[in-house]
């Protein structure tokens, strides 16, 4: 009896969590959105976020630009609304990671946690296997900012990072 009582408890749960995650006519008060359109249904939409895309693991490949550990020091050229990435070795099983800095978040600003991803030299999961943190960076309007890319124990706080990586981002 308790079994099925909490099996449809759950269920009940899952299914509420679902409905209130579906798009309905929600729209957002913030100044920083596009007004809801309507539907062919004549339903509004939920409104959208005009200053940042979608995150790139949920739109897609966004980065126009594409960079690696060999831009260190580099300038790099973007627009406004455009998305950048940086791949770097990580290996977080040792506590390291990568950590982003920009001189200026008003013209460039990291979008969300750095993505790792697994090692692809074999077809089942190495655990403790070096991979890639893949970080996003949007430009937000014109103007020059700096990354600073710092590979380190985020507990160490008077420790020297093991890496360090800057790139200069001009917008136009």
């Amino acid at each position: 009896m308790f079994k099925k009582s909490f099996l449809a408890l759950i269920t009940i749960m899952l299914i509420f969590s679902l409905t209130s995650c579906s798009p309905g006519k929600r729209t957002s008060s913030g100044s920083n959105t596009v007004n809801p359109q309507e539907s062919s249904s004549g339903t509004s939409t939920e409104a959208v976020p005009t200053d940042f895309e979608m995150l790139p693991y949920i739109s897609g490949s966004v980065a126009v630009l594409k960079l690696d550990a060999a831009a260190d020091g580099s300038t790099q050229q973007l627009k406004a609304g455009q998305v950048m990435s940086i791949s770097l070795g990580s290996n977080p099983s040792t506590g390291y990671s990568w950590y982003a800095t920009s001189s200026n978040p008003a013209i460039l600003v990291q979008m969300g946690e750095p993505e790792f991803q697994e090692p692809t030299a074999s077809a089942t999961t190495i655990v403790g296997a070096p991979g890639t943190a893949i970080l996003f960076f949007q430009a937000v309007k014109a103007g020059s900012a700096t990354i600073r890319l710092e590979y380190k124990r985020g507990w160490e706080k008077d420790v020297a990072a093991e890496k360090t990586i800057t790139i200069t981002v001009e917008v136009k």
